[in-house]
């Protein structure tokens, strides 16, 4: 049996009740969890009370960014939103600037400033529209409807892809090898085995390559990012030269709004859990986060401002109600979306 070992983070009491409270809310444990779990409550009998404090904190954030009410239409009663409640359960896990506490791997929520102007949000908008005619025609593309995740894709080597709404790919398959383009979103695929073609999927400079195996792979605000469900997954820059990790089953690496790699833990049996319906995040960067919400929301072509520095999104969101998910992100980060011509949306801080 492997030896269970708590994630570097886990520095107290605290930090470990809520690593189980997450680990729990994820699903059962296995056999060498159970009895690290079953050690810990021994341990100290005021470690359950903090079990019982983190499983409520944790599970009233859920709720929080959830269920937030939407906005209110004109002449109706207008109902109240605890932001002040909201934004201290987010606190207390370290999700926005000021918390004391964080999740085990997430990076603090007091993030560096990155001097950037604002004039630049101006540029980007210019840029959006000259982009749009550069784009690579796309080989399959997923529908913008919550209902495109449960559609099965199969691809002539017997490889099978399902999408999240809005992802588009461009597809090369010949003699010498299978590729795979991420132009847009996120994909998960179950590789049919062919050692002498392995299969390679392209997320900007990053490169995923498996045999006979199954992981996520996505490309959302032009962050990438790998989980492995099955099998082992090769990660190297693009050009092929450089290593940069083998993931195994349960494992997986992110792209941060730096450009940074991060290397963590999923799940398994959490692992592309939008096929059924919901994104269930994990300290997701806002900008990877409302990039996969958007293709819910046609028309509307959102812009994150540069002053608000880095936010990290902890979360479990219903694919079918996007403009609550929205909502809730603007209420708990205590964000504006405000719009202008042509469907164009900058998010900022209040």
């Amino acid at each position: 049996m492997t030896e269970f070992r708590y994630p570097d983070d886990c520095q107290s009491n605290e930090d470990i009740a809520d690593f189980w409270a997450i680990r729990l809310d994820q699903g059962d444990l296995d056999r060498c969890e159970q009895t690290a779990f079953e050690n810990w409550q021994a341990e100290n009998s005021g470690n359950v009370r903090l079990l019982m404090r983190a499983r409520q904190t944790w599970r009233s954030m859920e709720i929080a960014v959830t269920d937030s009410p939407r906005p209110v239409q004109e002449n109706t009663e207008r109902q109240p939103v605890d932001l002040d409640g909201i934004r201290a359960d987010l606190e207390r896990l370290g999700a926005l600037e000021g918390g004391q506490g964080r999740l085990p791997g997430m990076r603090s929520g007091k993030r560096r400033f990155r001097p950037k102007l604002a004039a630049a949000i101006g540029l980007v908008l210019v840029g959006l529209f000259v982009l749009g005619g550069l784009r690579r025609d796309p080989d399959l593309i997923a529908a913008n409807d919550a209902s495109a995740v449960r559609e099965i894709h199969e691809l002539t080597d017997g490889s099978r892809v399902w999408m999240e709404p809005g992802t588009r790919l461009a597809v090369k398959y010949d003699d010498t090898g299978r590729d795979i383009t991420v132009l847009e979103g996120g994909i998960y695929i179950e590789v049919a085995p062919d050692k002498s073609r392995p299969l390679r999927v392209r997320l900007n400079d990053i490169t995923a390559q498996a045999v006979g195996t199954a992981f996520v792979a996505s490309k959302w605000g032009g962050l990438a990012r790998v989980e492995v469900s099955e099998g082992l997954v090769d990660l190297r820059q693009s050009d092929g030269n450089i290593r940069l990790a083998k993931l195994s089953a349960g494992r997986a690496a992110w792209q941060l709004p730096t450009g940074d790699m991060r290397y963590g833990t999923r799940d398994v049996d959490r692992i592309a859990g939008w096929r059924n319906g919901r994104w269930m995040v994990n300290e997701m960067s806002l900008e990877e986060l409302i990039a996969r919400i958007s293709p819910l929301l046609p028309g509307q072509n959102f812009i994150l401002d540069p002053r608000m520095g880095d936010i990290f999104v902890t979360g479990n969101f219903d694919l079918a109600k996007p403009d609550s998910a929205m909502n809730a992100l603007m209420a708990a980060y205590d964000l504006e979306n405000k719009a202008y011509p042509g469907g164009f949306h900058l998010i900022s801080k209040k």
